[in-house]
């Protein structure tokens, strides 16, 4: 009777380590922290704002913004940071946006500050915050992805919403923004929005 229990209880942890398990490496095989995996995706570089998605996102349309970006985008600015938590270009990338200036605290608990203290910040651990990998696949070009680091700047104007995206560590390589055109696609954003 003993080993009949004995074999239960195993075959009952063994059932369960392997449920865990596999959403473990389901979660792992999910999340591209792109330079962890030396995994450098070209991007478009920033000449102007989208309102559509641009030819190499393998979607067509306005992005199904979700509905606490636009109305949060109708009175301010909004910047988005997706990151995961092994990631750490999106750690790096952190710390130096709060270098620049351009943020403060941690990705957790971040702010913008200074000269973007008026910018709405949402700060997205995609793993950890509901919805997070659903937010993350409308501003990425791959179909079902779920790229770290990925930062977004829009503004809705004029019942328009207006974006900019890049996955990827604010490097200045294959397209994307280093820290100063990120800074200078900020401002633009602020012009523009209070311009039109």
């Amino acid at each position: 009777m003993k080993k009949v229990a004995v074999l239960i209880i195993s075959i009952i942890l063994f059932a369960s380590g392997l449920y865990y398990g596999y959403e473990d490496s389901k979660r792992l095989n999910e999340s591209r922290c792109l330079g962890c995996i030396a995994l450098l995706p070209k991007a478009a570089s920033f000449s102007t704002f989208w309102v559509e998605y641009p030819p190499f996102f393998h979607k067509k349309g306005i992005p199904a913004h979700p509905e606490a970006v636009l109305n949060e985008s109708r009175e301010h600015v909004v910047m988005l940071f997706f990151w995961d938590t092994g990631c750490d270009p999106c750690k790096e990338q952190w710390e130096e946006m709060k270098a620049k200036g351009i943020v403060d605290g941690s990705e957790s608990d971040g702010r913008m500050t200074g000269n973007f203290s008026n910018i709405t910040l949402f700060s997205i651990d995609i793993f950890n915050e509901k919805d997070g990998l659903r937010w993350l696949n409308v501003y990425t070009p791959a179909e079902n992805p779920s790229s770290t680091p990925t930062t977004v700047i829009l503004f809705t104007k004029n019942n328009t919403t207006y974006w900019y995206a890049f996955s990827g560590k604010a490097d200045g390589k294959a397209g994307r923004p280093d820290l100063n055109k990120l800074e200078e696609i900020l401002n633009e954003a602020m012009v523009m929005k209070d311009d039109m």
